[in-house]
């Protein structure tokens, strides 16, 4: 009788350090879940940007990429371009449009490749791949003005 208790309470004993992780599991769980969305939310996004918030955006990204094309051409120092070609790629990234949203994306990759060409000391790719990424904001103001 005395091994049939023991062995009654160690399964008991069991089930109960199951049941303890299932619920620290649970709120484990949960608690992830409501801390999910500001750990995924990004900076610099601006929720329910304005038609003027996208047009002024479009301007700026517009005009740091072509100062940056002309600084990649006037042989400016690596660690200033190298800036320059980061505050382009956060500069468009403050244009919220679905609108335009694929073909910025396009664009931020041109400077993305420029940006690693530039790096590896390729500076007549990295103009080249520049030119293109700037060409392609200019199509997206276009685009997003005449839709």
């Amino acid at each position: 009788m005395h091994q049939y208790y023991n062995n009654h309470l160690y399964k008991v004993k069991f089930k109960m350090s199951l049941l303890k992780k299932l619920v620290l599991a649970f709120f484990v769980s949960f608690a992830m879940l409501a801390t999910a969305p500001s750990a995924i939310a990004k900076p610099g996004k601006i929720a329910n940007q304005t038609q003027e918030g996208v047009k002024q955006a479009l301007l700026d990204t517009i005009s740091v990429a072509e100062e940056t094309l002309a600084a990649m051409k006037s042989g400016a120092e690596k660690d200033d371009v190298m800036a320059m070609l980061k505050k382009t790629k956060q500069t468009a990234k403050t244009i919220e449009s679905s609108v335009v949203l694929a073909d910025r994306d396009r664009a931020l990759s041109k400077v993305k490749k420029s940006r690693s060409a530039y790096k590896k000391d390729q500076h007549a790719k990295a103009e080249e791949l520049m030119e293109q990424a700037v060409e392609r904001f200019i199509k997206v103001n276009e685009k997003y003005h005449n839709f």
